[in-house]
């Protein structure tokens, strides 16, 4: 009834939808996949690079491999196990000074805590860059009053 269809997975679209907010859900077979998905929607593309988490569940990395892209880790800060937000923008200002684009940014919500998310897609944002928030460790939690999976361009969970 949930794999690979059948009348489960519409109310679970349904209920995650009315749970974050979300416009748009979509069931997918594994969180790997929704992450390649993601990549592709934000438009990550065979040569490029992606800035991941250095400490993740390794289907971050490997989903920016599937599309012929290189996962290129930034360290986490070692209080809350998530992207090091200023050391993100010191690597997304080293690519600019340096011309090299990158083409999307994910950052992981790791141990059921939800990353400091207004700061990580500010960063993003001033340096143009797509953010993937890959949210699947911390569903259905909050921090600040926003839930996990509902920052950046693409939550995934």
């Amino acid at each position: 009834w949930v794999a690979p269809a059948g009348p489960d997975i519409d109310a679970f679209e349904a209920e995650l939808a009315e749970l974050t907010g979300a416009s748009a859900v979509a069931a997918l077979s594994s969180g790997t996949a929704a992450l390649h998905l993601a990549l592709m929607a934000v438009g990550v593309e065979r040569g490029d690079d992606v800035l991941v988490n250095s400490l993740t569940f390794g289907a971050s990395a490997f989903a920016v491999t599937y599309l012929g892209a290189r996962p290129c880790f930034v360290d986490c800060d070692p209080a809350t196990w998530h992207l090091d937000v200023d050391l993100l923008d010191q690597e997304l200002t080293r690519r600019e000074g340096e011309h090299r684009q990158v083409a999307a940014v994910v950052s992981v919500d790791v141990f059921g805590w939800v990353a400091v998310w207004a700061r990580i897609g500010w960063v993003c944002a001033s340096h143009g860059v797509p953010l993937v928030h890959d949210g699947r460790e911390a569903l259905g939690a909050f921090r600040d009053g926003d839930l996990a999976g509902r920052q950046g361009g693409v939550g995934v969970l």
